[in-house]
């Protein structure tokens, strides 16, 4: 099943609740710490409607989005346009896009390397990272750790968002495979005026979680040091199985 297909109507209105502005004040905080120079531009995988890639822009950064998902592309470049901003936007796959130039940074942010499900596809969206990135410039990303998700465990889980005097209602149920490192997630959302039910919208995402070693590994095979794992969005305290969101900081070599 498609992933980010109609359910990319959905998106923003779901995540409506997402603190885009807290997210880009932490990335500059790993820029102003890691950076060994200012950083100016900024490649961002996966940028989805563009949620960062926006407030980015807005702060004065030169923004180029990819994402696979024509959907989530046609929002993000009519929020861009709505917003005045120029940000340069592409459809492609993380895993071989091939810009042919550098960035200060390569972001991969809301879990868009967990959608890395092989090995190979780790590596290659990683090696594709590098090729994007001059020596010292920094490759930052979040993803669902493996400890917490293995000691927390999926659990079913729903959500509801009124907008326009509609609801949106997302069923999400987990199915759990500790042998590929993957959580399937089904979800089924439902847009209803009163009882009636206007839409219904069925997809499965399946997330990997990944380790702090296969992270290391993975990382130093593209040409990258592992600098720096976080709880997401705390800097300043090293990860524990508590933490189901992390961020990774690494630096290009």
């Amino acid at each position: 099943m498609t992933v980010f297909g109609v359910y990319a109507s959905y998106y923003d209105a779901l995540y409506r609740d997402k603190d885009y502005k807290a997210e880009c004040d932490f990335l500059e905080q790993i820029f102003a710490r890691y950076a060994g120079a200012p950083i100016r531009t900024i490649l961002d995988l996966g940028c989805g409607t563009g949620g960062h890639a926006l407030p980015l822009a807005k702060r004065g950064y030169l923004v180029t989005g990819i994402d696979l998902s024509g959907h989530m592309l046609e929002r993000a470049r009519q929020k861009a346009a709505e917003a005045g901003l120029n940000i340069q936007f592409y459809q492609g796959d993380i895993r071989n896009i091939e810009l042919r130039r550098t960035f200060g940074a390569v972001i991969a942010m809301f879990a868009v390397i967990s959608y890395q499900t092989t090995n190979e596809d780790l590596a290659a969206a990683f090696r594709t990272a590098r090729r994007h990135l001059e020596p010292g410039g920094l490759f930052v990303f979040d993803c669902w750790f493996g400890p917490a998700v293995l000691g927390q465990r999926p659990t079913d889980r729903y959500k509801i968002v009124e907008i326009n005097g509609e609801r949106i209602i997302r069923f999400a149920h987990p199915t759990l495979d500790i042998m590929r490192h993957t959580v399937q997630v089904d979800y089924k959302v439902l847009r209803l005026k009163d009882d009636t039910v206007l839409d219904e919208v069925d997809e499965s995402h399946v997330m990997r979680f990944l380790f702090p070693q296969e992270m290391a590994h993975y990382l130093g095979e593209a040409g990258f040091r592992l600098e720096k794992l976080c709880p997401f969005m705390v800097l300043d305290r090293d990860v524990t199985e508590q933490d189901w969101n992390i961020s990774v900081v690494s630096e290009a070599i």
